[in-house]
This record gives structure tokens, sequence and C-alpha cells, in this order.
């Protein structure tokens, strides 16, 4: 009896983990008030949510924390360690004494020993605007751009501890906003929206240095590297060198050479583009010139969409689009690679669509309302 206790008890003890086969990490920022939303001109609290959910259950709430998280820039500022122990969650922005919008530098660090009960370990400094955030495979190293100072700070990892021990300083006005980090954890990329080059860095220990710049269009947002480390998926803003000036684009540049071996338009303002756990297909977030508020003159006729690519190689081959809401941002998908969930900012709800390796279908009644503009999403497969 009491060998039968003990077992249950350590079953309990680490149920909390092992029970959720797959867990989205989704921030949500109440600090983007809006005139044209309807609602009352306040800020909503900022939170940091693990959601359960898998390709044959409609997502659930799990567990809620209120810390800072951002919409603001790519869908980049959460980082998830591999085995769900803890989350990074990156604050560019607060409110100042005047209750007016200020840049901020900090990281949050999430304890999920517990999914059901996130609690804040601690909170760092990085550089000014600290916007994305991104952890090696082994979770102990971390990287953070600092869009208002143009920095990417390099912090190593010990029993969930952040140590700031290197910080690299990139040209006035880079602003850079995400930051890549290979798989064999030697090397990193910094997009830098500011004037369209990607940085490739490496990490030596606790130390970083630049290695080399690559253009890669105009704008670039947010991106995605291949399990291999040899493709690096960008999203541009304003399109590549060989699209149409102005139209958002998807690129995709082999990491050897620095060369950009597609680039496929997609619509204005790509925002998330995440691999598929197999690594077989991408989706892209596209804004598409849908309305940031519900009050526009265009809210019901223009929509977002979710873009599928399969990458064959260097190529991306376009497999199927899916209408999604307004001014949607970040994107997961569940591990089996038959579900994605779509964050949308003005509806304040993330979405789920199913994917059958041809057609996205949408699922109205499995979508979760959250109380402030969801951001950022991510798994530990995500990315």
């Amino acid at each position: 009896m009491v060998l039968r206790t003990l077992m249950l008890v350590t079953a309990l003890a680490v149920l909390p983990v092992a029970a959720f086969a797959d867990l989205a990490i989704s921030g949500q920022d109440g600090k983007q008030v809006r005139a044209g939303d309807g609602l009352p001109m306040v800020p909503t609290p900022d939170s940091v949510a693990a959601i359960e959910f898998s390709s044959t259950k409609a997502p659930r709430i799990i567990g809620m924390i209120n810390v800072c998280s951002t919409q603001m820039g790519p869908p980049s500022a959460l980082a998830v360690a591999p085995d769900y122990s803890f989350v990074l969650a990156t604050c560019p922005q607060k409110f100042g004494p005047d209750n007016k919008l200020a840049a901020t530098n900090t990281v949050a660090v999430i304890g999920l020993d517990d999914p059901t009960k996130p609690r804040l370990l601690e909170t760092v400094e990085a550089g000014m605007g600290a916007t994305g955030v991104f952890m090696n495979k082994k979770a102990t190293i971390a990287l953070v751009t600092g869009v208002g100072d143009d920095t990417i700070t390099l912090f190593t990892i010990k029993d969930r501890h952040l140590t700031r021990t290197a910080q690299v300083k990139l040209e006035a006005k880079a602003e850079p906003r995400d930051v890549l980090i290979a798989p064999d954890g030697q090397f990193a990329y910094a997009l830098r929206f500011g004037d369209g080059k990607v940085t490739k860095l490496a990490i030596k220990g606790d130390q970083l240095s630049r290695v080399a710049d690559f253009e890669v269009g105009s704008q670039p947002d947010g991106g995605s590297i291949s399990a291999d480390g040899r493709y690096l998926f960008v999203n541009d803003f304003q399109g590549a060198p060989s699209t149409t000036k102005g139209n958002g684009a998807t690129v995709l540049i082999d990491t050897r050479t620095g060369k950009i071996t597609d680039a496929v338009e997609v619509g204005a303002l790509p925002e998330d583009v995440v691999q598929s756990p197999d690594g077989k297909y991408a989706a892209v977030v596209v804004g598409n010139g849908s309305a940031t508020v519900r009050n526009a003159p265009n809210y019901n006729a223009v929509f977002g969409k979710l873009v599928i690519f399969r990458r064959d190689g260097g190529k991306l081959i376009h497999v199927t689009d899916g209408q999604i809401g307004h001014a949607c941002q970040g994107v997961v998908w569940s591990g089996d690679g038959k579900r994605l969930l779509v964050q949308c900012s003005v509806e304040r709800d993330i979405r789920v669509l199913d994917f059958d390796g041809k057609f996205l279908t949408e699922r109205p009644g499995d979508a979760l309302k959250m109380v402030s503009r969801p951001g950022v999403m991510v798994t530990s497969k995500a990315r």
C-alpha cells in the first residue's frame, strides 16, 4: 500500500507536463488600446497562457500568468524550453508615469513546473525595446534583440537563471526585430528590419561576435530556420529584390552562402512564419491589408490569410491559403502537423484550422476568446 501510494504521488508530480502532448504558449498584449474597437478605452491585462491542444480535441487554456507580453514587432517575443520547464517572455514597452507607452528592456522567466500554475521566477534586462527571443536546443543560451538600441544580447541559462554575458551592437537604426539560433548552436541570424539585412553571428561559449551580413530585401520582420540549419525563412514586409517592391514576400536563404534561393509574394504584412514539426511545410500569417480595428471601412471586406508552403530544397511550393481574421499574428502546429492555431488580434481570439496536406479547414466552434490582443505564440517545436 505504501509503495502504491508513493508511486501515485510520483505520477501526479510529473503529470502536469507529461499529460499534455501539445502545449502552446500564447502572449496577450493589453496595452494596445484602439479607439475603433468599440471597447472601453482602458488597458486590459498582459498575460502569458498555456494552451493544451491537439489535432483531435479543441484547445483549452490550462494556465495563465499576468506578465508583460507584446503584439509589437514579429510574433517572436516568447521562447519555451524543449521540456516545457520554463518560458522566456520579452517586454519592449511599458506604461510610464504619464500613462503613455515607453520603451523598456525586460525579459521574464516563467516556470512551468505545473503548466496549470505558471509562476514568475525572475526578470532580467536585455537591450532597450527587447523583442525577439530565441533559445538554443539545450536551453543553455538565449539571444534577445533590442529594437531600440540596435543590440543582440546573449544570456547563459543555468537552473532557469539568466546571466547576461555578451552583447553585439549593430549599426544605428538596424532595428533587429528577430533572431534565430541554428540547430547546432554555433551560429545565429539577426533580422534587421531597419536596413534590410541579416547579420550572421558566432556563438562561442558565453560570447557572441559578428560574422557577416546578408542582403535579404526590405524590412525583414520575422523568420524561421530549417531543422538542419541550411535554410532561413524570412518575411519581408516590403518585398525581396526579385519581387514587386512594396508587396510582402516570404524569402528562403541558403545560410551557407547568404544568397536568396527563392522569394514568393504573399501579400501585405507577412507576420509569422513557422515550419511544421516534420519540416515539410511552412505556415505564413499574412495581414493582407486587413483592418486593425473593428470600425474600419474595410473590416467586412478584407481579411487576413494563412499561407501554406511546401519546401523542396531551396524552393517554396505554394500549397494552399485559408482565410483568417484581422491583424492576425502568431501561428503554431500540432505535433502531428494536422492542426494549426492562429492568433487574430482584432477579434482577440485564437482560431483553429485543420490541414490535410492539401487544404485548410477552419473550425469556428473551437476558437478561444482572449481578454487582450494575442500577439505571439510558440510551442517547443515552433520556429
